[in-house]
């Protein structure tokens, strides 16, 4: 059996997503009416992934080298996360953070390690996020530095500086994990590549 591919995998996710979304757009549920009092109507799905649409984009290009030492941003990441939860006096990221930078390679036996075999709250298994950061390993110079059931975290060596190429990966970070965006502090594609991707050196995931 071939190993899917990243395009393959994040681009039948968006499709899926996509899918859903449009056929259940202005369907009543219990609860509905209390949700849209309370956070309004969600916008429909083509506002929240413009520039793009129901097809799959496609995957990022790499960003023009030189890079910064992947291991060096790594270590200083996860330093800053720490110190971050020290100085906040919080949790924010302490339970997830790792000893040290791994590579997408380490993830199953790390992920053993730490009892977390199941996919959790993932839509997808370990062999399939493992395809993802290792395409973003070589692309982008990321390093997991964070893993639990329900959250990844990855340093990012190769951070992008322009709007076009940071929403070219707020694509892929959405068919990784709607959830970073509709459940997120922002709410569209957009937003979110101007706020958490461009010159970012961290990449945070969560599922819910």
């Amino acid at each position: 059996m071939h190993e899917r591919t990243v395009d393959r995998i994040l681009g039948e996710s968006w499709e899926s997503y996509a899918q859903e979304e449009i056929a259940s757009a202005g369907e009543h549920y219990p609860g509905r009416d209390r949700v849209v009092e309370l956070f309004g109507e969600p916008d429909p799905f083509e506002e929240v992934v413009a520039p793009f649409g129901v097809r799959w984009p496609g995957l990022a290009a790499a960003p023009a080298g030189p890079w910064a030492d992947a291991e060096q941003v790594a270590a200083r990441v996860l330093a800053d996360l720490a110190e971050y939860d020290a100085d906040a006096g919080a949790d924010a990221w302490g339970s997830y953070l790792l000893d040290r930078a791994y590579r997408s390679a380490d993830l199953p036996l790390l992920a053993e390690e730490r009892g977390l075999e199941g996919a959790g709250c993932r839509p997808y298994g370990m062999d399939e996020m493992c395809v993802v950061l290792r395409s973003w390993e070589a692309r982008f110079g990321t390093r997991v530095v964070g893993l639990g059931d329900d959250r990844v975290i990855v340093s990012v060596a190769a951070p992008v500086r322009t709007t076009g190429e940071a929403e070219a990966i707020a694509a892929e970070h959405f068919a990784f994990s709607s959830d970073n965006i509709t459940q997120g502090h922002d709410e569209t594609l957009r937003a979110y590549a101007a706020n958490q991707i461009v010159g970012r050196q961290v990449w945070s995931f969560w599922w819910d």
